[in-house]
């Protein structure tokens, strides 16, 4: 009996410290403090800050500023699991639409592309079309590009397999939930993690077939020297970070959490057009240095 009431209690901590999230968040952005967090969990300053430092012994990236940023949302989720006594913490974060952990969105990622790879499985070829296209352009990949590009719409892609997401995972969109993995994927397409013509592989291989009666045979890609060079906007990008050439993304997605922990409104009341500035450098940084 005594266990079912700690845990019920635990539950609705929970629940509690995801409706304040909740309220403070805008686009999926939020900042919990440890003074709010103490009082959220019902115990002294003192005792939060002891157990914060406990939990820190075992995350050495764990960096102490105050509280947690939505860049921490991993490490809180964990912190709320270990002090609560609770599995469903990183499900009820998901369902409640304020923090998505890798695993989720891989599944994202990975839903995006069967939705793509479905869709165009069960098309019907133009091939009059497509042959048109091919006449036209040297590399045959080229004419596929434009030919999907004119019977599909990528966004179409993208906003339904959110759509899906969300629908599964009950998730609550009023607090950016949409908005955050619309950005989400949009930022990966141009990049090799989604990239267009990995995903639609074997619909080009197959259309190659129908239209020649053969097989595509594949180019063998002279090997060439690996000149590592790094672009003035990267070395522009490194130095705002206070990052050198070579630095790695973990490297970066540091300096970035350091920078926002510094600059965020919540913390510094002057931060706002900073936190702006890192978040859209770190973003286009990530997209350089991934591809």
């Amino acid at each position: 009996m005594v266990q079912k009431t700690e845990t019920k209690k635990s539950k609705q901590i929970l629940h509690d410290v995801i409706f304040e999230l909740q309220n403070v968040s805008e686009a999926m952005q939020w900042f919990l403090s440890y003074d709010r967090l103490s009082e959220l969990l019902e115990i002294r300053k003192e005792e939060c800050l002891r157990k914060v430092y406990q939990f820190k012994s075992a995350k050495p990236q764990m960096t102490l500023s105050g509280g947690f940023h939505e860049v921490d949302g991993d490490l809180l989720v964990d912190f709320l699991a270990w002090n609560l006594e609770l599995d469903e913490v990183a499900e009820e974060f998901l369902k409640g639409g304020i923090f998505f952990s890798e695993r989720p969105l891989y599944e994202l990622r990975e839903s995006y592309k069967s939705l793509i790879q479905k869709t165009i499985a069960n098309h019907r070829l133009d091939q009059e079309l497509l042959l048109l296209l091919t006449a036209a352009t040297i590399d045959f990949d080229d004419a596929v590009d434009s030919y999907l590009m004119d019977k599909f719409e990528i966004d179409f892609f993208v906003r339904r397999s959110i759509h899906q997401f969300l629908e599964k995972y009950e998730i609550h969109p009023e607090f950016g939930a949409e908005e955050f993995l619309y950005e989400y994927l949009k930022s990966l397409i141009p990049t090799k993690i989604l990239n267009f013509r990995d995903i639609t592989r074997e619909f080009r291989d197959r259309t190659y077939y129908e239209l020649y009666g053969r097989f595509r045979e594949t180019k063998k890609k002279k090997k060439k020297k690996v000149v590592q060079s790094v672009s003035t906007e990267v070395k522009d990008l490194l130095a705002f970070f206070d990052l050198e050439p070579g630095a790695t993304i973990v490297d970066v997605k540091k300096k970035f959490k350091e920078l926002l922990k510094k600059y965020h409104p919540d913390i510094n009341k002057k931060g706002e057009e900073m936190t702006k500035r890192i978040i859209l450098k770190y973003n286009r940084l990530v997209e350089l240095i991934g591809t």
